[in-house]
């Protein structure tokens, strides 16, 4: 796990406070024991670049963690608390302390599955076919009101009761977008605590969030507004930002130094792009169980491979990949039997009837490409739908090409998780709306999602491209990877932290 220097900055900081991570989920989950297969109750690790990117944090900061009691297996943990309202809970080495909240299971259904997903997903990533959706009504404010304010004044409620427990001046993390609101409830009851809010997914033009109704995203704002620090993947992000607030709040905008001024008060609006654990990430690919998935693969493996790991969610655009795919083999017959597109999702969200859908759409993508072009033992396709971290990492290290094509996403993390681990060059066609663009472009090939046909010219460059170029952008892209890991992102955020950090003698 990354550590922080604590002659650094950010070392220091953290010496004379008390770090709390405010979070939707735990980094762990219980996954109870099956009498019928034999098998253990068991934590697992959460999946997604927010779990990853926290848990290395709470490791760095030695900090609580707030989060919301989402289900049974959840509450389960939750009975395991100290006298302090602590669970205490270890996987692989680290250790966590978490502190519940305990939402109804309506209200939670609401803050979730009504307001956070879709909605606020769908606005994030530009996802609204908007002459027929959304439908802005009264069970959106019932949700609203019912749901996302009751689950983040729970939020705050907690975030408030551990930081007047603590000892030393709270530093707090909120993170993402299903807790906009908690910041301003914390500030009421808290007004010198120094707080943070990430932000891990693409902030959109001011003019998409006219969807809600200006009380609904005044009050978004408003929430965000109340911390010290708001953190985005990139600086397209922090300018759209700016301009939302500027366009929707009229308040005042510093775009040079990237500052609001919002009731009587600065508020740092800065880029952090999310790293990986590089050196993690490298032992997983050397792990036992990664190379027996590797042997496994390496045995039956086409001439050459295109790979694409992701969830399935509309955001990926898995179906223009396939389509993508599909005229490359339209337009090159000579590599038949020679290539294979290998497809390694995970379900997400099948209990929004758009997920379900589209998880439908990709199946029916799957099945009629292999259909037209299958021959002599060789399928155009191989898909499995399953969540094995081993299996993934195993596929990172033999891909010839990575495709990474969302129509608009926060950062990707496969955009930097493949190339550290992949031992063949592999080339990274990537999406101009991906976060990690902003950085690894240079030495992708650039695809605009939406374009199948330059989609396909991509795939087949890549496939076809000299070996002294694709081992020079390969370097350039680990090089890239390796210097902007996981311990600069919580670095850069607790070093802007501590210039405005309240000493602990004036913060209560």
């Amino acid at each position: 796990m990354t550590a922080v220097n604590p002659a650094s900055v950010a070392g220091r900081l953290l010496s004379s406070c008390s770090p709390i991570i405010v979070a939707n989920r735990a980094p762990l989950t219980l996954e109870e024991a099956d009498p019928i297969l034999g098998t253990p109750e068991r934590l697992v690790k959460g999946s997604g670049g927010l779990v990853s990117a926290m848990s290395t944090l709470a490791q760095a900061t030695k900090a609580i963690w707030v989060a919301a009691a989402r289900d049974g297996a959840d509450e389960a943990l939750a009975a395991r608390a100290d006298e302090n309202g602590h669970v205490a809970l270890e996987d692989s080495g680290a250790s966590y302390a978490i502190s519940f909240v305990h939402p109804s299971k309506e209200a939670y259904h609401l803050y979730y599955n009504r307001i956070s997903n879709p909605l606020l997903w769908f606005i994030h990533h530009y996802l609204w076919d908007l002459s027929r959706e959304p439908v802005i009504d009264s069970r959106t404010e019932h949700a609203w009101r019912a749901g996302y304010v009751e689950v983040n004044r729970l939020f705050a409620q907690r975030v408030v009761e551990e930081a007047r427990a603590a000892a030393r001046p709270p530093l707090i993390f909120f993170q993402d977008y299903q807790l906009y609101l908690a910041p301003e409830m914390v500030r009421r009851e808290l007004p010198s605590a120094s707080l943070s809010h990430f932000i891990h997914v693409p902030w959109p033009n001011p003019a998409y969030w006219r969807i809600l109704r200006s009380e609904v995203r005044e009050a978004i704002l408003t929430g965000l507004l109340a911390n010290d620090v708001v953190g985005f993947h990139t600086h397209q992000d922090v300018r759209n930002f700016l301009v939302t607030c500027e366009d929707l709040l009229h308040t005042g905008v510093d775009f040079g130094q990237a500052m609001v001024y919002f009731a009587g008060r600065k508020v740092h609006v800065h880029a952090y792009p999310l790293g990986i654990d590089v050196a993690e990430m490298r032992a997983m690919a050397k792990a036992e169980k990664t190379q027996e998935w590797f042997d496994r693969f390496a045995q039956s493996r086409c001439e050459q491979i295109i790979l694409r790991v992701d969830r399935t969610d509309l955001s990926k655009n898995i179906v223009r990949g396939f389509l993508a795919y599909e005229r490359m083999l339209e337009a090159h017959y000579e590599l038949h039997g020679k290539v294979q597109f290998i497809a390694y999702l995970q379900e997400t969200r099948q209990n929004i009837d758009d997920y379900r859908s589209y998880l439908g759409s990709v199946l029916s993508a799957v099945a009629r490409i292999n259909r037209r072009f299958s021959s002599g033992g060789w399928m155009p396709i191989h898909l499995e739908i399953e969540s094995n971290i081993h299996k993934a990492v195993s596929l990172y290290r033999q891909y010839d090409v990575l495709l990474v094509n969302p129509i608009y996403d926060g950062m990707n993390l496969v955009a930097k998780e493949g190339p550290v681990c992949n031992e063949r060059d592999g080339v990274l066609v990537l999406s101009e709306n991906a976060g990690a663009h902003e950085e690894l472009g240079e030495f992708a090939l650039t695809v605009n999602p939406f374009d199948v046909d330059q989609t396909a010219e991509a795939l087949y460059l890549a496939l076809a491209m000299e070996p002294a170029e694709k081992a020079a952008r390969a370097d350039r892209l680990r090089d890239v990877v390796e210097r902007n890991d996981v311990s600069d992102w919580i670095s850069a955020q607790l070093s802007d932290l501590a210039m405005l950090a309240t000493p602990l003698h004036l913060w209560r």
